[in-house]
């Protein structure tokens, strides 16, 4: 049996991403085709139809959190960084291996959510590592993976 490196900062992280995308009243298979849409990974309507018979164990049409959290807990276990490579992929709309205030607004708005100058400033700020105003792929990876640190599991 594999031990898990799921940490108390990666639950809180999901939590709060389930949260902003679902209002915390569950994810319909809708809003997870969006998600994969969103970051540019190719699924059929069966897969989807497939992920949520394997964990919507009660049968309503929703994943809820706890259900998320055991689908988030199988990709972490498996690869944590595939997803993040994708997303990261999808917000350097030029490619040149950095993310910028504009991109983070635009990354944003694919899931219809809109932000301020001050949150892009705060999210810039707490993302940045080196201090010159861009998110690169490494310092993306911390956020998104908090259990990595350079690199590195932290287990």
């Amino acid at each position: 049996m594999s031990v898990s490196t799921i940490t108390d900062a990666d639950i809180n992280h999901w939590q709060t991403t389930f949260n902003s995308l679902t209002n915390g009243d569950g994810m319909t298979a809708e809003t997870l085709k969006e998600i994969y849409k969103a970051a540019n990974i190719n699924i059929t309507e069966a897969e989807i139809a497939a992920q949520f018979s394997a964990v919507d164990t009660k049968n309503t049409g929703k994943i809820y959190f706890d259900e998320f959290l055991e689908v988030m807990t199988k990709q972490h276990d498996k690869n944590p960084e595939e997803g993040v490579a994708k997303v990261f992929e999808m917000l350097d709309t030029d490619n040149d291996g950095q993310i910028n205030g504009e991109d983070l607004k635009r990354g944003v708005s694919l899931f219809g959510k809109s932000l301020t100058e001050a949150e892009v400033e705060e999210m810039l700020a707490s993302a940045d590592v080196d201090g010159d105003g861009l998110i690169n792929y490494e310092e993306f990876l911390k956020v998104m993976t908090p259990s990595k640190v350079n690199g590195q599991s932290t287990f």
